[in-house]
C-alpha cells in the first residue's frame, strides 16, 4: 500500500469536523501534519507550491489538500487560476455548566474559605 493510499485512509477515518484543532493537528500522521505545518506555515499555499515544499508531484499533494478540505480541516478558495488553500482551525468550545451548579457545590469559593 502506497503512502498517498494510507494517507487517503487515515483522512476518510476520521469524521467531517468544522475546522481542526490543535490536538487534532498533533495527532496526524507526520506526512499530514507536515503538510499541514506547510499550510499554517505560509498562511495559504497552492498544489503545486506544497508539492514543492513536500518535494512530492503536485497531483498527490492536491489530493491530499483536497481530502483534508473535504474533512473540514483546510478552507479551499479559487484564485484568477487557482485554488488556494489555508487551514481552518476549531473554534474552541466553551463548557455549559448546569444550571444550579453552583449552589449544588455551595456557594463559597475557596478563597472565602480561607477567610472564615
Amino acid at each position: 500500500m502506497g503512502i498517498f493510499r494510507r494517507m487517503q485512509d487515515e483522512i476518510d477515518k476520521r469524521e467531517k469536523r468544522e475546522g481542526i484543532s490543535v490536538a487534532e493537528l498533533l495527532d496526524l500522521s507526520p506526512s499530514l501534519r507536515r503538510l499541514m505545518n506547510r499550510v499554517t506555515r505560509r498562511g495559504e499555499i497552492t498544489a503545486e507550491q506544497a508539492a514543492e515544499d513536500l518535494n512530492q508531484p503536485p497531483e498527490e499533494t492536491r489530493e491530499m489538500l483536497n481530502a483534508l478540505v473535504e474533512k473540514g480541516f483546510l478552507l479551499r478558495e479559487k484564485r484568477e487560476a487557482q485554488w488556494v488553500y489555508r487551514i481552518y482551525l476549531a473554534h474552541k468550545r466553551g463548557t455549559s455548566l448546569p444550571p444550579g451548579i453552583w449552589s449544588a457545590l455551595g456557594s463559597t469559593t475557596p478563597k472565602e474559605d480561607e477567610g472564615s
